[in-house]
């Protein structure tokens, strides 16, 4: 595979108001090829964010990682399909009931993402919370029941993207926990460099602090892009 495009390169944007994000979204326009809004954002001003980012014509990821009992993911996915997002996040450890309801709720042009296992988490952190078999056999059989359920994908970290390309053929593995070369890990354990998670089978990297926290926000979206 060659360099990184920027149509694989999701920014999160996580800042606090619709006007944060929106001038970050023209700012960043032509680098990027979809803009995340997670939690933080969507709860302070999402029906703002997601309004401009519709009139930008800037398509979203809609990172709000869903985990409920069956009904209630369903009824969260149906409350925010008319905003179709280009992606949308669920916990895949919900099951597959859980979701496979949350399909038969999200519009045909959406595309739904099975969370593994969160790229904070480290072997012990996955055996404190009791997963057997550590991070790697955990994501394998997280990633499995996504792709039993019909989802369009998963979000892993980069160092397994390999693993799940193989599983997942063409369809979507976004990978967080994406670091360009010389920036901080920060609280996230399990990365790699953007052309290395590209190179190793990830569709989409995600990035945000190294790009949001920059000097020059847009040469480290070019660095990225040069590889």
């Amino acid at each position: 595979m060659g360099k990184v495009t920027s149509e694989q390169i999701i920014l999160a944007l996580d800042v606090d108001t619709a006007e944060e994000a929106l001038s970050w979204a023209r700012r960043v326009k032509g680098r990027v090829g979809t803009l995340k809004v997670g939690l933080q954002l969507y709860l302070r001003d999402g029906p703002a964010v997601l309004r401009g980012l519709a009139s930008l014509g800037m398509p979203v990821f809609l990172d709000l990682k869903f985990l409920d009992i069956p009904n209630t993911v369903a009824q969260a996915v149906a409350a925010v399909s008319p905003w179709t997002p280009r992606f949308l996040t669920l916990h895949a450890s919900g099951g597959r009931e859980m979701m496979e309801a949350a399909k038969s709720k999200a519009p045909k042009e959406t595309c739904l993402l099975g969370v593994t296992v969160l790229t904070s988490l480290s072997e012990k952190s996955a055996s404190e919370i009791g997963w057997a078999g550590g991070v790697q056999a955990s994501v394998e059989r997280l990633s499995a029941l996504a792709k039993s359920a019909g989802l369009g994908g998963v979000v892993c970290s980069p160092q397994e993207a390999a693993g799940e390309r193989k599983r997942w053929g063409n369809g979507e593995i976004v990978t967080p926990g994406v670091r360009p070369p010389g920036a901080e890990k920060g609280d996230q354990n399990r990365v790699l460099t953007p052309k290395e998670a590209i190179q190793a089978g990830a569709s989409r990297i995600v990035v945000g602090r190294p790009v949001l926290q920059a000097k020059q926000p847009e040469a480290v979206l070019d660095q990225i892009l040069a590889g």
